[in-house]
């Protein structure tokens, strides 16, 4: 493999960067929603000791925690540049880059954090507490390294047709902008909530499936529309502010009709105001990642 050089290096570590935080975000949020419904979390950190240490599931600040993914992804992305080239070229780089963070991020953390072994020294939590969170975090791990190596390693094989290239490259940017934008419905919830002063059940939206899939239907709607408005016949018809436009429209009936027909009607305003953030997430992922290429002046 080829090891960048010269003024290549900060866009072959922005890609990298950007792998890592879609991929980390990604298995992040499924694996955590899986294991938060298959062992109940929400009952667990009610639990005596436990409730000391762990804020509760539906609390604001737990529902905000998707928020902090990309962060620590870029996070991630400058401590394994310097050893890209030693993971990538090895024939299990997956199993090097698995074993590095189970031992450095879940086992031997210096903090006395759950499930390692300091924690298990030092902290007052129960054992099984510390058991309990490893299968989130190893598997979570475990398929976030197979992706990314998996993923790395295809830009060192022949390259695609110039057609299928840029096909992928669409769809790669199409998935990144509307995670990011998934991200805004967070947001959006909370502030719209505090300022149409509606309750919103955290600990409902963080563990009802029902709810959870209402924004991954919102989310497949965005992925849809971005890589619409990237044919060129499409994308040079529409101003900035018609962009924005139709995705606030689409961001504010996707939620109202799934919540109609699936959970409890929502009031309008509050759609609206929740629609905004994710709408102006996608407008500027689109000004940036597409610039002049996707959107018309």
């Amino acid at each position: 493999m080829k090891s960048s050089t010269g003024a290549n290096s900060l866009k072959e570590f922005l890609i990298f960067a950007g792998k890592i935080i879609l991929v980390h975000t990604i298995t992040y949020f499924v694996f955590g929603l899986i294991m938060s419904n298959l062992f109940d979390y929400g009952r667990i950190f009610q639990q005596e000791v436990i409730r000391d240490f762990m804020r509760p599931i539906g609390s604001s600040a737990a529902f905000l925690g998707p928020l902090l993914q990309p962060i620590r992804g870029f996070l991630f992305a400058m401590a394994l540049w310097p050893l890209r080239e030693t993971i990538m070229g090895h024939k299990r780089g997956w199993l090097i880059l698995w074993g590095i963070l189970v031992v450095f991020g879940i086992l031997g953390t210096p903090a006395a954090a759950p499930s390692s072994l300091e924690g298990v020294i030092y902290s007052k939590l129960p054992l099984w507490y510390h058991l309990i969170g490893l299968p989130e975090m190893l598997l979570q791990t475990l398929t976030f390294s197979l992706i990314l190596v998996g993923w790395e390693r295809r830009r060192y094989q022949p390259k695609p047709s110039r057609r299928q290239g840029a096909l992928g490259a669409e769809v790669l940017k199409a998935v990144m902008i509307a995670c990011f934008a998934y991200m805004g419905y967070a947001v959006g919830s909370i502030l719209s909530a505090v300022i149409a002063k509606v309750t919103i059940d955290f600990e409902t939206a963080a563990s009802d499936w029902t709810t959870q899939i209402m924004f991954v239907v919102a989310f497949v709607f965005n992925v849809v529309l971005i890589l619409l408005l990237s044919k060129p016949w499409v994308a040079h018809r529409m101003a900035l502010w018609q962009v924005f436009l139709l995705f606030w429209v689409v961001d504010t009936v996707v939620p109202l009709g799934y919540q109609l027909l699936f959970l409890s009607p929502m009031p309008i305003p509050l759609a609206m105001l929740i629609g905004v953030f994710p709408a102006l997430v996608i407008t500027v992922g689109l000004r940036l990642g597409y610039k002049r290429e996707l959107i018309g002046r």
